[in-house]
């Protein structure tokens, strides 16, 4: 080495060498809308979570809009309220519903859209309940044993008659055929509910018990899309196709008369 040529200097000597960059932890992979297998009641909350936060002002605004026009119009009218009120709520309670399914498939709906695609089901919405509450109330005479398990069967008709727009008859037999073998699922559920209740107990977790309560209100609606989406609920029936007419038959050939002999 030519001691007169010049050496190229580390501007960085080792010591003053930054440490290399760290590598940026992945991004975590977004919350499906549905889940692929079913979590359990509470594994399925940050679903019905992730459903109810993009329209919970639209969900607040309905609950409150019914509990207020229920509370005050039975009230005043009596009998005749209690009619109104049976109107109205089914009307709200439909919008809540298609709220929810909305919410489960990822995008928002405003009360005016709810309100509008509720208003042509509102009348079957109240021939479903009292189908519902029929089967519910025979059920319950009948000892307590078929009410649990009537009732599993029976909570996901709503969900079909406005998402499908089924009929009423239609949507109570969607509702019992994909339940089945379902029902500790939805029993599930309603432990679950009961256990965020239980918070009222004292003061303290009455706004916890709120929250709570709140951000799960969508888990049937995820129950219903993973059951539909699973394969489980019963195909729409195909229509009749029509039967082709066999063509018809090709005229009999009359044999040709006998040449005479000469």
């Amino acid at each position: 080495m030519d001691p007169n040529v010049a050496q190229p200097t580390n501007p960085n000597p080792p010591s003053q060498q930054s440490p290399p960059t760290a590598a940026a932890p992945a991004a975590a992979s977004p919350l499906p809308s549905v889940p692929d297998t079913w979590p359990g009641a509470f594994g399925a909350y940050k679903y019905s979570k992730q459903a109810v936060k993009p329209n919970v002002w639209p969900l607040v605004s309905l609950w409150l809009i019914n509990l207020v026009i229920s509370f005050v119009v039975e009230l005043a009218l009596k009998r005749i309220g209690e009619i109104i009120a049976l109107i109205v709520g089914s009307l709200l309670t439909a919008a809540i519903l298609l709220v929810l399914i909305t919410g489960v498939r990822g995008r928002h709906m405003s009360i005016g859209e709810a309100l509008s695609e509720a208003l042509p089901l509102w009348l079957k919405m109240i021939g479903l309940l009292i189908l519902v509450t029929v089967s519910i109330f025979v059920s319950t005479l009948l000892l307590i044993v078929p009410l649990f398990f009537v009732l599993p069967r029976l909570v996901l008709s709503y969900y079909f008659l406005v998402d499908k727009r089924m009929g009423v008859i239609e949507a109570y037999k969607a509702s019992w055929a994909t339940t089945k073998g379902n029902a500790v699922k939805v029993w599930g559920i309603v432990g679950a509910w009961i256990a965020m209740a239980l918070l009222m107990i004292t003061i303290i977790g009455i706004p916890f018990a709120i929250y709570f309560l709140l951000m799960y209100s969508a888990v049937l609606a995820v129950l219903y899309e993973f059951l539909t989406k699973s394969g489980a609920a019963p195909a729409p029936a195909a229509p009749p196709q029509a039967v082709a007419s066999p063509p018809p038959a090709a005229p009999p050939v009359s044999p040709a008369p006998p040449t005479p002999v000469q």
